[in-house]
């Protein structure tokens, strides 16, 4: 037997020597600025507006959330205290969740397809090659962390070491469950088991947002002085979810602080190590994932997003257990639908965690706020279930094939949807308080989410719109808006505080009218 009918193996003697990731990196770069065909000053002009933009919002943004520090700390009601004492039960396992979900739906290392053929099946050091990728992520996570841990505290009325020790702390929670999420990449076993915790940790957040709603309250127009646990030293309110007492030399915020960054430094580094475990067919999927949102943004298109997502879901899924249909015509397509829905089963409980959003909002005593919050849980609840609406819209053979007009497809692939949508809104009737209210909150959901699931593709017809990004088609603008102009259309008379009669008809002709006008298509 000749030595080419045996195995191939690498001898570094015939090719040279392996290169490091450095090497490769730098070549790359220096690559990439030989074919550079842009100064630095041409794209500081176009990096200067986008940056002046986000300093000007950052500083509105900031002004406003001191204003409402300042409101939340000088109120002395009990609604306050149970407020700061319930509202981090419910953020902590949100945020958690969340975290976990977003990171394993793109992997969360990724690299693209181009790294993927070029670069990850060589002999080259894999972990070397994806550390800048996974350090971008855990710095990601770790901002975002003290942003948004810092607004949440912020808004409790805290004062200010209390609200950078929380930054700090959900800051660390978070990158620990980012560390935790490129460890389950590494096994499509570690993946599921991490989908399922955070499943659970959204069920714990509804559970505190539920108590938190139907805890006694009294009169607003009345207020009691709080608790020795809600009120410190000096009258202020506290945080009776891991507040920490600061002390005059400052010794336990600063000890938290060096535990919580030394805590996350080993774990980030110990993951680091185990990189080259990843599998390239994940790595290259989260890549193809990025590039899809991408390009869906760019477009400003939000019904992509979700099938970008869902896209991958089913391809990493690969198959599922086919079943006999049932029913002749629509009712056939009805039983179809309801089998579709049923094959992702998480999304479903995605949905109904979402009633923790209502619920925390009248928990919070904004009691004209519910029904906004329910509208806008509820249609990203109800929207990823109209996915076949959707793809159909968006292929006239396939209309065709099922022998439907397309008016008519619209209504009878919302009937799913539409039991869905009247099951959660009564689930979150008790947070809503009234009957009426509660029809216009499903009317505005099905309504918008079939709007949207129905429309056109983005239009790049007619004369460009000058903006400091560039030449925009004008059809991208209204893109965004579809969906959402009918939810706030059914909402207005609740908003406006109408009777109940206008309550009910105008969300009722807003329906009927979208389920009778044809969806366009061309």
């Amino acid at each position: 037997m000749s030595a080419a009918d045996g195995p191939v193996e690498f001898d570094p003697a015939d090719f040279g020597a392996i290169p490091s990731s450095r090497s490769l990196r730098q070549w790359m770069r220096t690559t990439r600025r030989q074919h550079a065909d842009r100064s630095f000053w041409e794209i500081f002009e176009d990096v200067y507006l986008v940056l002046f933009t986000i300093a000007m919002a950052g500083a509105t943004g900031g002004n406003v959330v001191r204003h409402l520090n300042s409101n939340a700390s000088g109120c002395t009601s009990r609604t306050c205290g149970q407020l700061a004492d319930w509202m981090p039960w419910i953020a902590v396992p949100l945020l958690l969740a969340i975290t976990l979900r977003v990171l394993l739906a793109i992997g969360p290392v990724s690299a693209s397809r181009a790294t993927g053929f070029w670069l990850l099946a060589t002999p080259v050091d894999r972990a070397a090659l994806l550390r800048p990728a996974y350090r971008l992520v855990m710095g990601s996570v770790a901002v975002l962390g003290v942003v948004v841990g810092a607004l949440v505290w912020a808004l409790l009325g805290a004062s200010l070491t209390d609200v950078l020790l929380a930054a700090v702390l959900i800051s660390a929670t978070l990158v620990c469950a980012a560390v935790a999420t490129v460890w389950a990449q590494q096994s499509a076993r570690r993946s599921r088991w991490a989908l399922r915790v955070a499943d659970v940790l959204l069920l714990a957040a509804v559970v505190p947002a539920v108590l938190l709603a139907f805890q006694p309250r009294e009169d607003q127009s009345t207020h009691v002085v709080l608790s020795s646990q809600f009120v410190d030293e000096y009258g202020y309110p506290t945080l009776a979810f891991g507040q920490i007492q600061d002390d005059r030399s400052g010794a336990v915020p600063l000890l938290v602080f060096a535990v919580a960054v030394v805590v996350c430094a080993v774990l980030v580094f110990l993951v680091s190590r185990t990189l080259d475990r990843l599998g390239r067919i994940s790595v290259i999927a989260g890549g193809e994932l990025l590039a899809g949102l991408a390009g869906a943004a760019s477009s400003l298109d939000i019904s992509m997003l979700g099938d970008v997502i869902a896209g991958r879901h089913w391809r990493l899924k690969g198959r599922v257990h086919s079943r006999r249909g049932r029913g002749a015509q629509g009712a056939a397509i009805v039983h179809r639908e309801f089998l579709r829905i049923l094959r992702w089963p998480r999304r479903l409980a995605v949905a109904f965690a979402l009633l923790v959003v209502p619920y925390a909002v009248h928990g919070a005593g904004f009691h004209i706020l519910v029904p906004v919050a329910a509208a806008i849980a509820g249609f990203i609840a109800v929207r990823p279930m109209l996915d076949g609406l959707r793809t159909a819209c968006r292929s006239t053979g396939l209309v065709r094939a099922l022998g439907w007009d397309l008016r008519e497809l619209r209504v009878i692939m919302a009937v799913v949807p539409g039991l869905f949508t009247i099951v959660w809104s009564a689930c979150a009737f008790p947070a809503i308080g009234s009957a009426s209210a509660s029809f216009a909150v499903a009317a505005g959901i099905i309504s918008g989410a079939v709007r949207q699931a129905s429309a056109r593709p983005p239009s790049y017809a007619g004369p460009l719109v000058t903006s400091p990004m560039g030449a925009i088609p004008p059809g991208l603008f209204s893109q965004p808006a579809r969906g959402f102009d009918l939810l706030v259309l059914c909402l207005a008379p609740v908003l406006l505080n109408l009777s109940p009669l206008w309550v009910v008809v105008i969300p009722g002709v807003v329906l009927l009218a979208m389920l009778a006008v044809r969806p366009k298509t061309d």
